[in-house]
């Protein structure tokens, strides 16, 4: 992630997951982070303790509908309203970052040209942001089946734990 970039529009899976971690903190150096209303709505169904963390958190109404590009791309995709209001955001604030971890939303948030990331480039971007040490890190990481509901295959999983442990000689 490029650091000077200073809002993410979040969806509610990274929220929730990040949460579920203990690690919604690693949000905190953002200086927007940007939820649609329906988002915020799927959170306080799914997770509200997630919303009680003190964080920059701005709720966007999403007032000007979507280009008729993303409602397209999102009927293809089979995308919900959180993700779609959140894409109508990152089309008027497109210098941004997409937080998501959904592969049908990221791939739609690349084809518009936006900027995405997930729950996982978070907790690895706090090693350089020096908010959590790698050994941090991969402790997170090795938590992520039993703590949180975020699906990651194993095989995955594995490999980002090894990647990880090989840049920084552990």
């Amino acid at each position: 992630m490029t650091e000077e970039v200073r809002t993410i529009v979040c969806d509610t899976g990274p929220v929730i997951h990040l949460a579920e971690l203990g690690c919604l903190d690693l949000l905190a150096d953002f200086s927007e982070i940007l939820l649609a209303a329906s988002v915020v709505a799927e959170i306080e169904k799914h997770h509200p303790a997630a919303l009680s963390v003190k964080l920059p958190l701005q709720i966007r109404h999403t007032q000007n509908p979507a280009t008729e590009h993303l409602t397209a791309m999102c009927r293809i995709f089979s995308l919900d309203r959180g993700e779609m209001d959140s894409l109508t955001i990152m089309e008027n604030r497109s210098s941004a970052i997409f937080l998501k971890d959904d592969a049908s939303a990221r791939m739609v948030a690349e084809r518009m040209g936006f900027r995405v990331h997930g729950t996982i480039g978070i907790i690895i971007r706090a090693i350089r942001r020096r908010q959590k040490s790698p050994e941090e890190v991969l402790s997170i990481i090795d938590g992520i089946p039993s703590k949180s509901t975020l699906f990651i295959k194993p095989a995955l999983l594995k490999e980002i734990f090894s990647r990880i442990k090989k840049e920084f000689n552990i």
